[in-house]
C-alpha cells in the first residue's frame, strides 16, 4: 500500500514540476523584455515572444538565428567584445550591463536602443558550449533625444568619456570607447595608465598632457588654451588589439565647467587607423620612389664628372632630334669634346690626377650649360653636348663650346698630390639637318673634332649651319 502512495506522490511532484516549468515558460513569453539564450556560436537556442516580434519571425524560425547578425558592423564589434569578456570569466561572476542598438540591418530595418543584461549560464550540455543569456529592454520611448545624438556619430568611429582632473574615467558616454581602448572595465580606470600601457615610448608626452589636466583643475575655462600645445603632442596613439596593425587613435580633451571653472574633462577618442595606415603607405611609397630615383640617377649619372652617361644619351638626344625635325627648335647642335694629351697626365701624375681633371672639366661644363642642355661623358676623356636653341638671341652651340674650351684653358687644376696643371680640349660642332640621325650627327661631330686635333689642338672646328 505504501508503495502505491509513494508512486502517487511522485506523480503529483512531477505534475507540479511540469506545471511550474510551463508557468515559467509563460512568464518568459509574456514579459515585455527581449530574452534569448545563445550557444557558443552565438545562435539562438531559446527565445521569448518579445524576441520573435522584434525579428518578425515565428518561434520555430527564430531558433538558430545568428544573434550577432542583427546588429550593424560597428555595434557587432562592441557586442562580441562583451561576449568575449563574459566567456573568459572562469568564475562565472560577470554580470555585464550595457546599452546598444539592435537593428539597422537587413533583418531589422529600424535601429532601436536596448539596455542589455548579459549572463553566463552553467549547463551540462557540451554540444552547446558556453551558453549565455541576454535580457534586453527597449529604450526607444525614453531615449529619443539620445538616439538623435547617437545618429550624428553613427557614421564615424568616436569614443566619448568623462575623466576627472587625475585622468580617472568617471563616465563612459559611448560604448565604442571599450573597442577603441581594447578594455572592458573603464569606470574608475586611469586613462593615462591605459594609454601608457600601449605606448610606453610616449611616457613623457602622456605625463605632460595629463599633468596639464591636473594643473588646470579649478582654473577658468579660458586658461585651457595655455595647455593646448602640450595636449596636441598626443596626435596618434597605438592600441594593441591582437591584430597585425592594432588601432591608432587620436585623443582630444575639452574642459567641463562648473561655475565657469574647470571641474572635469570630456575626452573624444577618434579612430584614425585608416588615415594613419594610408599616410604610412604614402611615406613608404615616397621612400621607394626616392630609392628608385636614386638608382635611376646612379644608372644615368656619371659619378666622376656629374654628367649624364651614354645610357641616358641615346633616348634623350634622339627626342631632341625628332623635335628639331618637326620645327620645334630653331637650332640643335651636337658638340664633341676630347681632352688634349690626357694619357700623358695619367702616365705622369697617376690615375687619381686624371680623375681630378675629369671632375674639374665636368664642373666647367655644368657651369657653362643650361638645364635644357644635355651634357654626357661619352667615354674616358670624351664628352658630348646636345644644345637646343629656341631663340635667335640665345647663344648657339659654337659660342657655348668656345666658352667651355676657353674656361678650361684658363683654369689651373690642383691635383691630389698638390701640384697644378693646365689642360686643354679640342672640340667639333655639328648642326642637326632634316635627314639627320643621332649616329650621323655624332659621326660628323667626331670628324670635326679630329680636324681640330689635326690643326693643333685646343681649338674647335664648326660645321656651317647650312651643312657641308
Amino acid at each position: 500500500m505504501s508503495s502505491i502512495n509513494e508512486l502517487l506522490a511522485s506523480h503529483r511532484v512531477l505534475s507540479m514540476l511540469e506545471s511550474a516549468c510551463e508557468y515559467n515558460e509563460q512568464i518568459l513569453d509574456n514579459i515585455p523584455s527581449v530574452f534569448v539564450v545563445l550557444n557558443q556560436h552565438n545562435r539562438v537556442i531559446r527565445a521569448n515572444n518579445a524576441f520573435c516580434e522584434l525579428v518578425g519571425r515565428s518561434m520555430e524560425d527564430a531558433l538558430h538565428q545568428d544573434f550577432v547578425s542583427l546588429f550593424t558592423s560597428e555595434n557587432r564589434e562592441i557586442l562580441l567584445h562583451h561576449f568575449k569578456h563574459l566567456r573568459g570569466d572562469k568564475h562565472h561572476n560577470a554580470n555585464i550591463r550595457f546599452k546598444l542598438e539592435i537593428g539597422g540591418t537587413d533583418e531589422i530595418q529600424t535601429a532601436k536602443p536596448f539596455f542589455w543584461r548579459l549572463f553566463q549560464i552553467e549547463h551540462t550540455s557540451k554540444s552547446e558550449g558556453q551558453v549565455i543569456s541576454l535580457v534586453g529592454d527597449d529604450l526607444s520611448s525614453l531615449y529619443q533625444s539620445e538616439l538623435k545624438l547617437t545618429s550624428i556619430f553613427g557614421s564615424i568611429p568616436l569614443g566619448l568619456m568623462v575623466v576627472d582632473s587625475q585622468g580617472t574615467v568617471q563616465e563612459v558616454l559611448s560604448e565604442y570607447c571599450h573597442v577603441l581602448l581594447n578594455e572592458h572595465g573603464l569606470i574608475g580606470a586611469s586613462l593615462s595608465d591605459i594609454l601608457l600601457k600601449h605606448n610606453p615610448d610616449m611616457h613623457t608626452e602622456l605625463n605632460d598632457a595629463f599633468g596639464v589636466l591636473r594643473d588646470l583643475e579649478g582654473h577658468f575655462t579660458s586658461e585651457f588654451a595655455t595647455g593646448e600645445g602640450t595636449m596636441s603632442r598626443l596626435q596618434q596613439l597605438q592600441i594593441e588589439d591582437g591584430s597585425h596593425t592594432g588601432k591608432w587613435i587620436k585623443p582630444r580633451f575639452q574642459p567641463i565647467a562648473k561655475n565657469n571653472v574647470i571641474d572635469r574633462y570630456m575626452v573624444i577618442l577618434e579612430d584614425v587607423t585608416t588615415s594613419y595606415l594610408a599616410q604610412r603607405q604614402i611615406e613608404r611609397a615616397n621612400i621607394l620612389g626616392k630609392q628608385a630615383q636614386a638608382l635611376y640617377e646612379c644608372a644615368i649619372r656619371d659619378p666622376l664628372s656629374g654628367l649624364y652617361t651614354r645610357l641616358f644619351m641615346n633616348d634623350s638626344i634622339s627626342r631632341l632630334i625628332a623635335s628639331a625635325k618637326r620645327g620645334n627648335l630653331l637650332e640643335l647642335s651636337i658638340v664633341m669634346f676630347d681632352l688634349d694629351n690626357f694619357k700623358s697626365i695619367n702616365d705622369t701624375y697617376g690615375h687619381d690626377a686624371g680623375d681630378q681633371v675629369i671632375r674639374e672639366f665636368g664642373r666647367i661644363i655644368r657651369t657653362c650649360t643650361r638645364d635644357t642642355d644635355i651634357s654626357v661623358r661619352y667615354g674616358g676623356e670624351e664628352f658630348v653636348l646636345a644644345l637646343p636653341c629656341n631663340d635667335s638671341d640665345e647663344q648657339g652651340g659654337a659660342i657655348v663650346a668656345e666658352r667651355i674650351r676657353a674656361k678650361l684653358a684658363d683654369t689651373l687644376i690642383k691635383l691630389p698630390n698638390g701640384k697644378t696643371v693646365r689642360v686643354t680640349t679640342s672640340c667639333g660642332v655639328a648642326y642637326c639637318h632634316a635627314n639627320d640621325t643621332l649616329e650621323g650627327l655624332l659621326q660628323r661631330a667626331d670628324q670635326y673634332l679630329y680636324t681640330a686635333k689635326h690643326n693643333g689642338k685646343n681649338r674647335l672646328q664648326v660645321e656651317s649651319n647650312e651643312g657641308e
